[in-house]
């Protein structure tokens, strides 16, 4: 029975790790493919003979992802709810990216808990059965949830990154409104401009410049921007344009108030993040310097005690 066992985690491991390459593979060579697509398309000539295999090759393993993404893939019309806004507001936009995500997910909840049945099994062969099973168990959870704190993390630092260039933004803003422009031509410039210092930033500005293009409703383009970027300071900014176009007031006034606004709030956070290092230096104070210091203050004391204690009694 432990042979059969051992040849099932074996061949269970080795198709995870397999459809884990076939994944990364699947990956590069779709990237590989699109640019030299783009590329043939900008020269105007037709695609060579070899990139058919590729795209065989690709469809492949894009199936192996497709089944391994639907073990994790939420119900359907997933992609208008919360967890597609969840990829646009990391910044990831590619079209297969949630399958790559959600098949992720899939392998990581498999292969670390036959990874850590292999190791227990050879590494600590009188465990108990149900000493395996919650180890496993909370190992696999531990690799589903893995790539939502990932996901998470990436969110946070991009917020932050938007929520510190956003006051340099609306500066331009002003100088452009205060130029002659309107909303629509603003926003598009200030789009390129920004787009060397906050990438990410610009970048959701330009895609709503694109849906105004398009013909969407300037309100709608707006809270789209505030509903991608998840911050709470681009969601005032946004009330503020719809509340100036709406109303006729002055728009170059309004961002100028709402700048210095957001400055002010930088600048507190700036102050929060100060007042928190003396708390933040107590752990290492006391577990690393305090010790050192009272071994320097107190060791040459401790040495002379214990010599007088050390001889002998006249």
């Amino acid at each position: 029975m432990q042979t059969i066992l051992q040849i099932l985690t074996i061949v269970l491991s080795g198709a995870a790790v397999t459809s884990g390459v076939l994944a990364l593979y699947n990956w590069v060579v779709n990237n590989a493919l699109k640019k030299r697509l783009s590329n043939i398309a900008r020269q105007g000539r037709a695609p060579a003979d070899s990139s058919s295999s590729k795209t065989a090759n690709t469809h492949k393993v894009a199936t192996v992802i497709n089944i391994l993404s639907k073990l994790s893939l939420p119900e359907e019309g997933w992609q208008s709810s919360k967890v597609s806004i969840k990829f646009f507001q990391a910044g990831i936009r590619q079209k297969n990216a949630p399958q790559y995500y959600f098949a992720v997910k899939t392998l990581l909840s498999m292969v670390l808990p036959v990874v850590l049945a292999l190791f227990l099994h050879f590494t600590q062969p009188d465990i108990t059965f149900i000493r395996v099973m919650l180890m496993v168990l909370l190992t696999a959870a531990a690799g589903y949830y893995l790539p939502e704190i990932l996901l998470g993390f990436i969110t946070k630092k991009r917020i932050e990154r938007m929520r510190n260039s956003l006051p340099d933004m609306i500066d331009l803003m002003v100088i452009c409104t205060e130029s002659g422009m309107g909303i629509d031509a603003a926003i598009a410039r200030i789009s390129h401009e920004m787009a060397r210092n906050n990438p990410d930033l610009a970048q959701e500005f330009y895609l709503s410049a694109l849906e105004m293009r398009a013909g969407a409703n300037r309100f709608e383009a707006l809270r789209n921007l505030a509903l991608r970027s998840r911050l709470e300071d681009l969601e005032d900014l946004v009330s503020v344009l719809i509340q100036a176009d709406k109303f006729g007031t002055s728009l170059a006034e309004a961002l100028r108030v709402q700048s210095d606004m957001m400055r002010s709030r930088r600048a507190q956070r700036a102050e929060e993040l100060a007042a928190k290092i003396p708390v933040k230096m107590t752990v290492p104070l006391i577990l690393f310097i305090f010790p050192a210091l009272m071994m320097v203050l107190l060791g040459p004391a401790i040495i002379q005690l214990m010599e007088v204690f050390s001889k002998p009694s006249p």
